[in-house]
């Protein structure tokens, strides 16, 4: 693949990744407005979606199929640039989210007696949309540049361990700015 053709796929795959973000948030706000959802079904609903895509990601591990063509196209080129660098990530990436679906099951069981509805001010959505956005883009262009310019298999090496605690960092300052915003909220 030459530099322009790389750079297209990129673009292309920020702009995949965006939408389907915004998208999700947007039909999750509209949902909420008309259904009363207990914070319970939300936890068991967004657990499902996590270990389902984690059972999905496990057992497609070494595969490069999607049934979006720009997210096949990256994880062949990623693969090829990767080695067994992509694998290994592929497999990290799938116990996180299993990680991640254990937590909204936890959740779903301490709001199960609650019955309390979710609601979710604009305002609250808004900077939330905002800071996934910021966050999720961030850590694409990080990865993607580290991707694009490496020269060898060496280049990787010890890249999931390092992505690894890229993440826990992403996830500790995504954490703080909801507590940030929750308080300047209330």
């Amino acid at each position: 693949m030459t530099t322009s053709e790389i750079k297209k796929l990129r673009i292309r795959q920020l702009l995949f990744l965006n939408g389907n973000l915004l998208f999700f948030l947007t039909a999750t706000y509209i949902l909420q407005s008309f259904i009363d959802i207990t914070f319970s079904q939300m936890f068991i609903f967004l657990g499902m979606i996590t270990l389902i895509q984690s059972i999905l990601g496990w057992a497609k591990r070494n595969s490069t199929k999607s049934i979006f063509p720009v997210i096949e196209k990256v994880a062949i080129y990623e693969k090829e640039k990767m080695g067994n660098e992509w694998s290994k990530q592929r497999t990290v990436g799938s116990i996180w989210t299993l990680l991640v679906s254990s937590i909204l099951f936890f959740n779903a069981y301490f709001h199960f007696d609650s019955g309390e509805i979710l609601s979710i001010e604009p305002v609250f959505l808004f900077f939330l949309t905002i800071a996934i956005l910021v966050l999720t883009n961030i850590s694409m262009v990080i990865h993607s540049r580290k991707v694009d310019g490496a020269q060898s298999l060496a280049d990787f090496k010890g890249y999931t361990r390092n992505s690894n605690v890229r993440a826990i960092i992403f996830g500790v300052c995504y954490v703080f700015l909801i507590f940030v915003l929750i308080l300047s909220l209330v």
